[in-house]
């Protein structure tokens, strides 16, 4: 799906404010003549917000150079904008529609205000012409459904083909004039300030306070990971799937590791789907490890050890996997099953069924879970040393990273109310998940490897390459195993543990 990454800084102006000479930021060489236009957008949300609330916008815009739809979604430093033709019609176009499943789960969505700008755009151009950033002088009334018209005027800075300094920049350049960043960054979000205020705040987890408080801000914020990651899946954003099937096993862990907190009956149907939902997206994910890794194994060999159509037999064995996976994921994710596992999970984050333990002081419930997790690693590993030699050692190995994935969770439960305490174990749980994990990519990346090569030998080509890259990740494997002592050695150490008794 076509997508704009959009990174721009919104500043509060008053009615009469003159703006400073913007030709003054570093880089610039022109300001362009100023244009008007009149914009008129139509919000839209479910009834509870649920876009607003998670740093959606869904828009349709009449007016100006870029009218039509707009969906734009939270995208690292930015938003990424999805644009749709505006169309005679005011129904939000299927493709649209479909993207915000996840949060929407086929609800209805109504319009929730209208925003009209008068804008004033002009351009910061470099000495070759091209534009560096766009600026909007904006002049603004937006009316909440049913609610009490509000004006004012601001300016955004959007960024074309500058760095993100020039937005540092031009926060200073600005704050000489008095004109500051806005604290609401998104017009919505000063139009619905007042439905906003007057929903449930965030639970401010505390050590000191109940240890449902603390579990419940975890459930929340992964719940929102999840339909966010969701949305990239459907928007085919790179990494999507993978970070879809994160959240899912971080919820499943909370899940896991709390489970006195909430009632089994409820929590642990959701466990098991949200099980399902990271295995049958899993093959996708697997391949597209594999085939990085074979690229930049490839992209390290000396240019006398790649014989033949290395890197080009690598990325056909895997082109065709790559869009079955994905094929499949829209699918999963299309699914009945898929919308009752978000249905299921809604219902769980915003009214958990508590056990009476969730009402005890966070302290005197949670680090002792933390603590059992860390046993289970041990216990693992000791598992793990004990066949070693054996054909069971990788399994058993593979279950030693499942119980570090699981402490690496149950500590990032409780970092924002232990902070470095819970940080400090968490960091040294993830490097033995990291050493395992690149142990047993090396592992699938050998069988793999031995496959391709016995297709290239097929096709009459040579397997010289395969062979050389296979001897690699034996190398690695064998460095690995060695690093496990270490790591956990850092793990096992019992003062990074003190805060647990």
């Amino acid at each position: 799906m076509p997508t704009h990454h959009e990174v721009e800084r919104a500043y509060a102006v008053g009615p009469t404010d003159l703006l400073p000479d913007l030709g003054g930021l570093e880089g610039v060489a022109t300001v362009t003549e100023p244009a008007t236009a009149t914009l008129v957008a139509t919000y839209l949300d479910t009834a509870d917000l649920d876009f607003v609330r998670a740093g959606v916008t869904l828009r349709r815009r009449v007016g100006g150079s870029d009218e039509g739809w707009h969906l734009k979604v939270p995208a690292g430093d930015g938003r990424d904008e999805v644009r749709r033709a505006l169309g005679s019609s005011v129904a939000v176009p299927q493709a649209l529609a479909r993207t915000v499943l996840g949060w929407t789960r086929g609800r209805p969505l109504v319009p929730v205000a209208v925003i009209e700008t008068v804008r004033t755009t002009t351009y910061l151009l470099d000495l070759d012409g091209v534009v560096l950033a766009e600026v909007a002088d904006d002049v603004v009334v937006g009316t909440p459904t049913g609610g009490t018209a509000v004006a004012w005027r601001e300016v955004e800075v959007e960024l074309v083909a500058a760095p993100p300094a020039l937005l540092d920049d031009a926060d200073v350049l600005l704050a000489r004039s008095g004109i500051h960043p806005s604290t609401e960054q998104r017009k919505i979000g000063t139009v619905l300030a007042e439905q906003l205020a007057a929903l449930a705040p965030a639970p401010e987890p505390s050590a000191d306070g109940p240890a449902g408080l603390v579990l419940h801000a975890r459930l929340l914020a992964l719940a929102a990971e999840l339909r966010a990651r969701d949305c990239d899946v459907r928007r085919g954003v790179d990494d999507g799937v993978h970070q879809l099937r994160v959240a899912c096993r971080r919820l499943r862990g909370a899940l896991a590791t709390y489970r006195p907190l909430v009632d089994r009956a409820v929590a642990d149907p959701l466990r098991d789907e949200l099980g399902w939902l990271a295995r049958t997206l899993g093959d996708g994910r697997d391949a597209e490890v594999i085939r990085d890794r074979l690229r930049d194994g490839v992209a390290q060999l000396p240019r006398a050890q790649v014989v033949g159509p290395v890197r080009r037999r690598i990325d056909r064995t895997y082109a065709e996997r790559l869009r079955v996976a994905d094929r499949h994921a829209q699918q999963v994710l299309d699914s009945p099953r898929y919308r009752r596992l978000l249905d299921r999970l809604t219902a769980v984050v915003d009214q958990p069924p508590w056990t009476p333990k969730a009402d005890k002081r966070a302290t005197k419930v949670l680090p002792r879970r933390v603590e059992r997790d860390w046993e289970r690693v041990r216990d693992a590993l000791d598992v793990a040393r004990a066949l070693e030699g054996t054909a069971a050692h990788d399994e058993a190995l593979h279950d030693v990273r499942k119980a570090a994935k699981r402490l690496r969770y149950a500590c990032e439960t409780l970092e924002p109310a232990w902070g470095a305490e819970a940080k400090r174990l968490r960091k040294a749980a993830q490097e033995v998940t990291r050493v395992l994990g690149d142990r047993q990519d090396s592992a699938v990346a050998r069988g793999e490897l031995r496959r391709i090569a016995r297709e290239a030998t097929g096709a009459g080509e040579s397997a010289f390459s395969y062979g050389v890259l296979h001897a690699r990740e034996e190398a690695v494997s064998t460095a690995r195993e060695t690093e496990l002592d270490d790591v956990w050695e850092a793990l096992a150490d019992p003062a990074l543990r003190e805060w647990l008794s």
